[in-house]
């Protein structure tokens, strides 16, 4: 053992090894990526973004000049209000395993993993954007958080916002609306910048062209034969988290008229009758992407998803009225609430409407429902959706995870059966 060794603590050599680790699966799926062979040029600035995980996430947020990084848990947290204070929203939602050993120092095992790894990553000096957060946003979207913004409390400020249930009533809005007031004063207090009317407007019309750009890429995907994977696919909205919104938004540009020029010359990345699935449920974050890389590997195609760290992401945008500083906020907060279709309200009409309408947009033959073990909010919907499936005549497959490789082989063999059954069907 060298003096250095010797001089390190017990939590930096866990940190130490938590890197090596973290390395090493991010260079496999990287790797994992490359291997589809006839990827868009344009994918190499977001594989750029998620190498740095290899190297302890140096460069991985890139802050300008001035800019406080504020840290957000959840899609419910109004980035047009960070931006307007000149401040950078950073999405630290977390698909590592190989943070959850720490976070379950904090939770127990039957914790949601992605809670656990994202405590983990605020733990340990791993992924060193997780400490540059001026402060921590969190959503009270499920019971996991609540508790999880208690935790980090240790680690760093956090302010949390309430949720109301029933969305659709007006005292919800109203609620939620002084949620929103109160977080402007906790962003203005931290960041030292009043909002006015100006820097939200324009805020809000810089997020705008990032959501047009998004939906050209989600019109795009709906091409047949598909021009880009599943995977790719996620990989551009996960990039979201990190990046600063222009730069993503020119990005996606670039990577949208590439992909236009693919349709016209009929290029195409999966093989002709490939399986066209849907995966829907608990989110997926990089680098926990076993499930599509499985779907893809066994000759199916990720043709659409509906996670909130995906397609739901940047869907709806801020309908302003009178453009005054008072409608502005009322029409963020009603942005963030109503078209909502996350499973913790008490109706799920609107996730019913939304998962059938995305069936028939990408011509999905099959669903993949996706659950993290301890996602509560996702397992109790699994039989409203399972029988909406049915209705619908579609075939769906519950999966029950969490992010350890052990299960790998158990998902490829229930992934292939299901793929092959879709194909069955087609006669």
């Amino acid at each position: 053992m060298t003096e250095q060794t010797k001089k390190l603590t017990k939590r930096e050599r866990l940190a130490n090894k938590v890197k090596v680790n973290l390395a090493m699966s991010v260079r496999e799926i990287m790797d994992q990526i490359n291997d589809q062979g006839n990827r868009p040029e344009n994918m190499a600035y977001f594989d750029r973004i998620f190498e740095t995980f290899e190297h302890g996430g140096e460069g991985t947020v890139q802050p300008r000049k001035g800019e406080k990084i504020i840290g957000t848990y959840c899609l419910f947290v109004p980035e047009e209000l960070i931006y307007a204070t000149g401040a950078r929203p950073v999405r630290l939602c977390s698909g590592a395993y190989e943070s959850v050993e720490i976070g379950e120092d904090y939770l127990p095992e039957g914790a949601c993993p992605m809670v656990k790894s994202e405590i983990g990553f605020s733990a340990l000096p791993v992924l060193s954007f997780f400490h540059q957060c001026e402060m921590l946003v969190m959503p009270a979207s499920c019971d996991w958080k609540v508790k999880m913004a208690e935790i980090l409390s240790e680690f760093a400020p956090v302010h949390m916002m309430d949720m109301p249930r029933v969305k659709e009533e007006e005292s919800s809005r109203a609620f939620w609306l002084e949620e929103v007031k109160r977080f402007i004063k906790r962003l203005e207090k931290v960041t030292g910048v009043r909002i006015t009317r100006r820097r939200l407007k324009q805020s809000i019309q810089m997020i705008q062209r990032a959501q047009v750009e998004f939906h050209r890429f989600h019109r795009i995907r709906k091409a047949t034969p598909p021009v880009i994977t599943g995977r790719d696919a996620l990989e551009v909205m996960n990039a979201y988290f990190y990046d600063h919104v222009e730069d993503w938004t020119a990005a996606v540009s670039k990577l949208n008229d590439e992909l236009e020029e693919r349709i016209r010359n009929q290029v195409q990345v999966a093989r002709v009758g490939a399986a066209r699935i849907m995966l829907t449920g608990s989110p997926m974050v990089f680098p926990n992407w076993k499930v599509p890389t499985i779907i893809e590997e066994m000759d199916g195609v990720l043709v659409a998803d509906e996670f909130c760290t995906s397609n739901r992401y940047l869907n709806d945008m801020v309908a302003v009225d009178e453009g005054t500083m008072s409608d502005m906020v009322h029409a963020i907060a009603d942005r963030y609430l109503l078209p909502s279709t996350c499973p913790i309200f008490s109706n799920s009409v609107d996730r019913k409407d939304r998962l059938l309408q995305l069936i028939d947009d990408y011509q999905v033959e099959g669903v993949i429902y996706h659950i993290l073990k301890g996602c509560h909010p996702y397992d109790v919907e699994t039989k409203i959706i399972e029988k909406l499936m049915e209705g619908k005549g579609v075939p769906m497959l519950k999966i029950e995870t969490d992010y350890s490789p052990q299960d790998v082989e158990q998902l490829r063999t229930r992934i292939e059966a299901f793929q092959e059954t879709l194909k069955g069907r087609r006669g």
